[in-house]
């Protein structure tokens, strides 16, 4: 009788170690260092339209205005498909023209902004970090609902008005000039500026002008070390344009036959999109955190 105590004793003990474990490898007490794959980016403050050689017409860094931009890493390639599912529950891919290009090193697609917000701070809380969107008064996507697949969701309206804690140290997307301004190369906006994010020649680093998604990392990096900035899909940024519901991404996407589809100067009137719930494959994401 009492040996059978005892064991019973030790097999609690041993759950709730066990139990105990588990918990704090969920959530970590302490923020998981990046991996190598983000790039360090120094910030700058850009006064006026870009003073450099080669090609310095902008949307974002203009004359009259005056951009900073805060240190911060951006990943050095898209969100692949193995990624996103690791912190997406149930996420899938529709099987069309794209159905070759599925695998863990392809980048993920049909997924909507909402979706991306979703995946962004899932990843910051199982890797310990701040969340740094809220919607509903909560940073656990737990707490949002269901992801609206229309504007006429009863939760349309808390979705739409996603707050960014852009001083967190969690995952997000970039903003547009963040964006641009890694594409270009940092440094202040002072080196040689491409006509494409790396090179004057699209071919080397851009999947372009072609019927199906690529694997990530196929081309030539930019001068950051970081892939496919322009082509192969286009990314989800965080900044809206004229309206709540106007998003701009940015990259332009592999199916694109035009160079200029491509240019870093593209105007933001050239990459709107007006719907935050599209999911297809045109569209991916990249993450970036802020520099601590």
């Amino acid at each position: 009788m009492k040996n059978n105590l005892m064991k019973i004793l030790l097999s609690l003990v041993l759950l709730m170690f066990t139990f105990s474990c588990e918990l704090n490898s969920e959530k970590p007490t302490k923020p998981l260092p990046l991996s190598k794959d983000f790039i360090f980016i120094k910030g700058a403050t850009i006064e006026g339209a870009i003073k450099a050689e080669g090609y310095t017409e902008s949307p974002g860094f203009i004359a009259g205005g005056t951009v900073t931009i805060s240190d911060f890493y951006m990943c050095d390639h898209e969100v692949t498909q193995k990624e996103f599912a690791q912190y997406y529950e149930g996420y899938e891919y529709r099987i069309n023209e794209n159905e070759k290009a599925i695998g863990d090193n392809y980048p993920a697609y049909d997924l909507s902004w909402f979706d991306a917000l979703v995946y962004c701070n899932n990843r910051s809380i199982a890797e310990g970090r701040t969340p740094c969107y809220t919607i509903n008064d909560s940073t656990n996507p737990k707490d949002w609902g269901k992801v609206p697949k229309s504007r006429t969701w009863e939760s349309w309206d808390n979705w739409v008005n996603v707050t960014c804690d852009s001083s967190a140290n969690g995952y997000r997307l970039p903003t547009h000039k963040e964006w641009e301004y890694a594409a270009r190369g940092g440094n202040d906006l002072k080196g040689y500026q491409f006509k494409y994010a790396g090179s004057d020649n699209l071919d080397e680093v851009a999947v372009w002008n072609t019927d199906i998604v690529s694997e990530i990392k196929t081309k030539k990096p930019n001068g950051l070390g970081i892939y496919d900035l322009n082509g192969n899909i286009e990314e989800w940024t965080f900044d809206r344009y004229k309206g709540k519901e106007n998003v701009l991404y940015a990259g332009g996407y592999y199916f694109y036959k035009q160079p200029e589809s491509f240019v870093l100067s593209r105007s933001y009137s050239s990459c709107i999109a007006m719907n935050l719930t599209a999911r297809n494959s045109q569209i991916g994401l990249r993450v970036v955190c802020t520099a601590e």
